[in-house]
């Protein structure tokens, strides 16, 4: 059962902004520090059709409220304004943010990560469970708690019938799988495909990200997963798993949060490397007992590279050069080389 808002309810700064609703800061004479997400009837949006969709936001938003679990954000109260033109939901805070500040800063290691999406599966598995989708899984989605652990947040609350309407904001159409293209529809499968697309960007990073074509326009294309270009160092179990995960058939897709969590206890996580990326190099480093291992891929121009992995003494010891390209050599050659040194070192 929903509210009306308290007149001693504090809203502060603005610290999100969805396709479905703006984040505030805010405080609460009971609760204490809160987030609150504001969902409001749209400009275009007649009385009837609002009204409609209010009552769908209303049921779905104390289905949340009651689907507690440590990986999900908690929903505290579903409040509704006077003047009949919004709803409040009142969440957890989470003052760490989210993933969106991870993946600008670049690609996360591989035991970082794997943490990371565990945690997120297990929310999506409570979320699922509900009876409910998610419909907006992406890196600025996923809050970071107080004890470093991934909590999946900022829930949709649409039906199909609004997901399209709200498509033209690209952060969100990036996360759309083939058949909401083609039919229109969402399911436990695409909340799914969203998150394989959540975990290729958080391995790889904004930079690298944006240089690729929007995948808005090619999923529609189809074959969108076997076309994914790939950091080096990433090993092949990921590459496979990801790929399932955003299969264009839903059917052939990890059907479930389940499944998720099985595929992820078996992906690799050693050797864990901290990725550095620019345009212009990519630096790789990881640390043994002894030494510091690091590697150099220098982007001169589209034909131009080079590359070389060294092994630094920790403490005593000498300097060795492990590998590299020995000249200037194009792309494919280096990525080739950079994925064979990869493999032999994990």
């Amino acid at each position: 059962m929903s509210h009306h808002l308290r007149a001693n309810l504090a809203l502060g700064r603005q610290i999100g902004a969805g396709h479905f609703g703006e984040v505030f800061e805010g405080n609460d004479p009971v609760l204490g520090r809160v987030a609150i997400k504001i969902l409001r009837k749209k400009s275009q949006e007649d009385d009837t059709y609002w009204q409609h969709r209010k009552q769908s936001l209303l049921r779905e938003g104390q289905r949340l409220k009651e689907a507690q679990h440590d990986q999900i954000v908690q929903v505290y109260q579903v409040l509704e304004s006077q003047d009949d033109n919004s709803i409040w939901l009142l969440m957890e805070y989470c003052e760490r943010g989210s993933l969106q500040d991870q993946f600008n800063q670049g690609p996360l290691s591989l035991l970082r990560l794997r943490t990371l999406l565990c945690d997120t599966a297990l929310g999506l598995q409570a979320i699922h469970a509900r009876g409910l989708i998610h419909r907006d899984i992406k890196p600025a989605n996923i809050l970071i708690s107080a004890n470093n652990r991934a909590k999946l947040g900022d829930f949709g609350l649409v039906t199909d019938e609004f997901v399209l309407g709200y498509a033209k904001a690209y952060g969100y159409t990036d996360h759309l799988a083939k058949e909401v293209f083609d039919l229109g529809i969402t399911s436990i499968r695409t909340d799914i495909w969203a998150f394989g697309m959540t975990a290729y960007r958080l391995l790889h990073g904004r930079q690298f990200y944006e240089e690729l074509m929007p995948p808005r326009k090619l999923v529609p294309e189809g074959k969108f997963a076997r076309k994914l270009p790939w950091l080096p160092h990433i090993p092949n179990e990921w590459k496979r798993f990801i790929r399932q995960l955003m299969h264009d058939d839903p059917s052939k897709r990890v059907q479930n949060s389940n499944q998720i969590l099985h595929g992820l206890e078996r992906l690799p996580t050693e050797p864990n490397w901290h990725c550095h990326y620019s345009s212009k190099q990519v630096n790789w480093t990881r640390t043994t007992k002894t030494r510091r291992i690091e590697v150099f891929w220098i982007r001169y121009s589209e034909r131009k590279h080079e590359w070389e992995a060294r092994s630094l003494p920790l403490n005593t010891g000498r300097e060795r050069r492990l590998d590299g390209s020995n000249r200037v050599i194009n792309y494919r050659a280096a990525l080739e080389e950079l994925q064979k040194f990869f493999e032999r070192s994990g």
